[in-house]
C-alpha cells in the first residue's frame, strides 16, 4: 500500500509540474535538499561552475531556494514529463524512488518537431515524507544544444 501511494503522488505531482505549478515537490522537499544535475549547461550551472568530475554526488543546487529556481527553468520554459515507470524501494524512513520519464517541450505548430525532447531518469531519497535528494540522470548534450538554441535566439 505504501508503495502504491507514493506512485500515486509522484503522478500527482508531475501532473501539477506540467500543468505550470511545481509547489507540489516544493512542499515534499526539506529545507536542506539538494538537486544533482550532471553536464555543463543552464540547469547544472545555475548556482556553481562545473566542478572537477568526482564519483559522488555533486549537488548543483542546495536548499528550498535554489531547487525552486530549478523547477522555475522548467515551468517557464514549458517542458513536460511523460512517466514511462516508477519504481519505489524502501520502509518510509528511507524510501528510494526512481522516475523514468520522457522530457520535452511540444511543437510550437502541428507537424513540426518537439522544441526539445529527452529521457530522463531521477533518482530519489525520501526520509518519512521529506525529499532529500534529487540526482536527475538524461543526455546533457541535448540540454546544452537547447540552450544553444534557446539563449542564441535571446540574444538576437
Amino acid at each position: 500500500m505504501y508503495k502504491a501511494s507514493i506512485r500515486a503522488l509522484m503522478r500527482y505531482s508531475v501532473k501539477k509540474l506540467n500543468a505550470g505549478d511545481a509547489s507540489m515537490l516544493l512542499k515534499m522537499a526539506s529545507p536542506d535538499a539538494y538537486i544533482a544535475f550532471p553536464g555543463d549547461n543552464s540547469w547544472s550551472t545555475m548556482f556553481r561552475p562545473v566542478g572537477q568530475a568526482v564519483r559522488d554526488q555533486r549537488p548543483t543546487h542546495r536548499g528550498i531556494e535554489e531547487c525552486r529556481a530549478f523547477a522555475d527553468q522548467f515551468t517557464e520554459n514549458g517542458v513536460q514529463f511523460e512517466i514511462e515507470d516508477i519504481l519505489v524501494n524502501g520502509p518510509p524512513w528511507n524510501t528510494r524512488i526512481g522516475l523514468r520519464v520522457k522530457s520535452f517541450i511540444p511543437p510550437e505548430r502541428p507537424g513540426e518537431p518537439d522544441v526539445y525532447n529527452n529521457r530522463a531518469l531521477a533518482l530519489l531519497e525520501v526520509k518519512w515524507g521529506k525529499l532529500v535528494a534529487w540526482e536527475d540522470y538524461e543526455d546533457t548534450e541535448r540540454v546544452a544544444a537547447w540552450d544553444a538554441r534557446r539563449l542564441g535566439a535571446q540574444s538576437v
